[in-house]
């Protein structure tokens, strides 16, 4: 029971910093795709790239916030978890659920 319940928090905790970590990285793709457009209106380029590089920077900026609802809930599903743990001797002193406590707060 408690090897289950200590691999539960280690995948919940992974997913949880997984996810952090991908909205980051589209937030981030969403900025330089935007400079990028505005750098290749400001420079005078062709109509044409200037649509595609709209549309990539477009096709990012649909990812976050598909992924800002699947961060948010994996972050209940993991305070879920702790919440209902926190008073289990055998998982509430272990590294995963420290780990977990840390993600959460992260």
């Amino acid at each position: 029971m408690a090897m289950d319940l200590k691999r539960q928090v280690k995948v919940k905790t992974g997913v949880v910093k997984r996810l952090r970590k991908e909205l980051a990285m589209y937030e981030q793709e969403k900025i330089q795709n935007d400079k990028r457009v505005e750098d290749m209106k400001a420079s005078g380029a062709d109509t044409y790239d200037v649509r595609q590089a709209e549309r990539v920077a477009d096709e990012s900026a649909m990812m976050i916030p598909d992924c800002k609802v699947r961060f948010e809930a994996a972050i209940v599903d993991l305070q879920n978890l702790t919440d209902a743990e926190k008073e289990n001797e055998e998982i509430n002193g272990t590294e995963e659920f420290k780990l977990a406590l840390e993600a959460l707060e992260g």
